[in-house]
Formats: C-alpha cells, structure tokens, sequence
C-alpha cells in the first residue's frame, strides 16, 4: 500500500509546472498581513504562494508531507535570493502535531490543503493552528465546497460516505464540509473570534485564463 508521502510525492511529480503562478487567494491575502510577519503555510506544496510572500518581505515556513514539493519550494526560493527567508518541514497533518512554537506566528495560511480529514481532526488542527499563533495573529484557511455540486456528484457516486461531507476515495478521505460544520468545528476548538464564509476564488494560468474555485474560507484572530 502506497504512504501518504507517497502519494503526495507522485501527484507533485505529475502536477508540477515551472512556470506556476501564484493564487488570487495568496495575492489578496498579503495585502492584510503585518509587514515583514512569519508566514505558516499549511500544505504549502512547490511554494507558488510562498514565494509571493517571500517577494513581498515575509518569512514562511512551509509545512507540507511531500519531500518533493518541498525541493521545489527550495530551489524557487534560491533562485530569486531568497533561500534564507524560506524554511521547509516535512510534516504529516493527519499523524503529527505542527513543529511551530506556540505564539510565534503572524499569519497561518493554507489553501485548499487541510480537507483530508474527518470532523474530529479537522477541529484539532484548528487548535494546534490557534497554538501558533501570536496574539493578535491572524490565519487565513480554505476549504474545498460541496457547493461544487460536479465534484460532490462525483465523490457521491465514485466514493464511500465516511461521515456527512467526508468521502473515502481511492483510499484517501476527502471532506468538503459546508459553512455550518466549519462554524461549529472552529467553536468546538474554543476560538471565538472566528469568520466562515464562501468565497469565489478566481483562478488564472500564464495565458490569462479564468476559472473559478468554490470554497469555504475560516479566518480567525487570537486574542
């Protein structure tokens, strides 16, 4: 049976394009972080967001399972002079508490990257995210949306219901809880100064093409 890292390793292998942009999402997002703040990016994969930051003057720490994703990130990093500003670890969300000390982060960011997990954890990593945060610090997280009624369709017909909006496919849990779930897991974690909206997310490549992205957005503050 192929490992997660595994896994992950290959879908990077196949995905992997030189020439990746960053996200509208990560684009929009900077203009609300403290200048010159530590960036946690969840799942951050290759760096195409991380390294907008990093060109904007922060510092990120990306956490992600692949070792291979996070070559790239590296070698992107070194490319523009910016490798010192840049630190990896390799982390596994679904067996491992994050390697960040407590109170240290600006901004916890991760896109479209934590939906593999049921109710349960999915709430927990919610706690281990406030953790790391510094007071007054902020974390910015998406979701994939059941509103994407293709994709539920297929997870409804190819995949198996592990719990309400948490599917089993191809061996791999996939959740796409909706507004409500995301409310009660973030209040369940204890955080109460907490947003969960839809979000649109437009999405581009090199030549100008657009498409859109229907997600569910967590924002939260530690107080």
């Amino acid at each position: 049976m192929i490992s997660d890292e595994e896994r992950w390793d290959e879908t990077h292998k196949k995905s992997h394009n030189p020439e990746e942009i960053h996200s509208v999402y990560a684009e929009e997002k900077e203009k609300l972080f403290p200048r010159g703040s530590l960036v946690v990016d969840l799942g951050g994969g290759t760096g195409g967001d991380a390294l907008y930051f990093l060109q904007k003057g922060h510092s990120v720490v990306i956490l992600d399972i692949s070792s291979f994703a996070l070559g790239i990130a590296q070698a992107k990093a070194k490319k523009h002079n910016l490798q010192e500003k840049l630190a990896v670890k390799q982390v596994d969300f679904g067996l491992h508490a994050l390697p960040i000390k407590p109170d240290s982060a600006d901004v916890a960011y991760s896109r479209i990257s934590l939906h593999y997990y049921g109710k349960n954890h999915t709430t927990k990593l919610f706690i281990y995210i406030y953790e790391i945060l510094k007071p007054g610090g902020t974390a910015y997280l998406t979701f994939k949306s059941p509103e994407d009624i293709e994709e539920m369709d297929y997870l409804r017909n190819i995949g198996v219901e592990y719990e309400p909006n948490v599917y089993i496919e191809n061996g791999q849990l996939r959740s796409r809880f909706d507004v409500d779930q995301l409310k009660s897991m973030v209040a369940q974690a204890d955080i109460t100064n907490f947003e969960v909206k839809p979000y649109k997310e437009e999405l581009r490549d090199k030549h100008g093409l657009k498409t859109a992205l229907l997600v569910n957005e967590v924002s939260f503050k530690k107080v």
